[in-house]
């Protein structure tokens, strides 16, 4: 048995594909990498700033020697975006995204573009899309993000997930105003291409998270399509073949009594249940079969913007 000790609270682990090594995100600003019996810190954000990581992924093939960190401050909405070489342990590269909070992050299925949004001033909300090949600091697209649907508390606007389709040409951004917007990730400037939306929450939280996770799918046996968990207590599979207010679009393949927190996708062809599904309630749920249940009606996918 080994042990690492962080300085702060450790949130996510995440283990290498070659599996030797993992990697700790914590709420100093810092990653530590646990390999074999060697542990080494990297420094996303310097001490004293505030700065939590906020999100961090392993790269892939090409980019598989790299990790990538970002971090967030709450009190001024800044933040730091670095890649990390681990087997040299240094920084290759900052981007430059405006010095803005990371919201969240995605690599591409080849492991060569970095997708950050980012919040910055008055609560606006950025999508930009780096080279990892290149590895420039700059951006190389950019969008600002839909306004915030039927919310007015700065402290309740974040976008919670980030995900790409398996050819990469579809990017999702599942928000916390219960909306997912579906870019085309090679030209994030036409705007969303598609919107997606749960229905109004099951529970009287007070506190709503939207949609808490998006995940791609093309197979059997949850379809083809952006598979999303909301506020409605379902989890939600949208087809982009079909137009966003079509009745047969969002299909209902678990539901459950109150807010989705996370999913879980299982490959059934590997013995996996379907759907893992944990509530807000604190209850986890795993679903045998997948319902299939209508999608919400026209009516219900009407999207009001207030502006901060």
């Amino acid at each position: 048995m080994s042990t690492v000790d962080c300085d702060d609270n450790p949130e996510v682990v995440q283990y290498h594909l070659d599996g030797s090594t993992f990697a700790i995100q914590c709420d100093n600003g810092s990653v530590y990498l646990h390999r074999e019996d060697a542990v080494s810190r990297l420094v996303v954000a310097p001490a004293g700033l505030g700065h939590v990581t906020a999100e961090m992924a392993w790269g892939v093939h090409a980019s598989r020697h790299l990790l990538f960190a970002s971090s967030a401050c709450m009190a001024d909405s800044s933040g730091h975006h670095k890649a990390f070489d681990v087997v040299r342990n240094k920084v290759v590269v900052e981007f430059d995204a405006a010095k803005e909070a990371c919201s969240t992050l995605t690599l591409d299925p080849v492991g060569e573009r970095l997708f950050i949004a980012t919040e910055g001033s008055e609560s606006t909300y950025t999508l930009r899309q780096f080279d990892v090949r290149t590895r420039d600091r700059k951006a190389v697209q950019k969008v600002d993000l839909e306004p915030f649907a039927d919310i007015q508390d700065k402290l309740s606007m974040d976008v919670n997930s980030l995900s790409l389709s398996s050819d990469g040409i579809y990017i999702a951004a599942g928000r916390t105003d219960n909306w997912a917007d579906v870019y085309d990730s090679r030209m994030l400037a036409r705007g969303p291409l598609y919107s997606f939306a749960h229905e109004d929450a099951v529970s009287a939280e007070k506190d709503k998270f939207g949609i808490v996770k998006t995940q791609w799918v093309d197979g059997m046996p949850h379809g083809v399509g952006l598979v999303t968990g909301g506020i409605d207590g379902c989890v939600r599979l949208w087809d982009v073949r079909l137009a966003a207010d079509d009745p047969l679009n969002g299909t209902i393949l678990a539901r459950c009594d109150y807010d989705v927190a996370t999913f879980t996708l299982g490959d059934i062809y590997k013995g996996d249940k379907p759907i893992i599904v944990g509530e807000r309630s604190g209850k986890v749920t795993t679903f045998d079969h997948c319902k299939g249940d209508k999608a919400p009606t026209e009516s219900e996918h009407t999207r009001t913007n207030h502006l901060p």
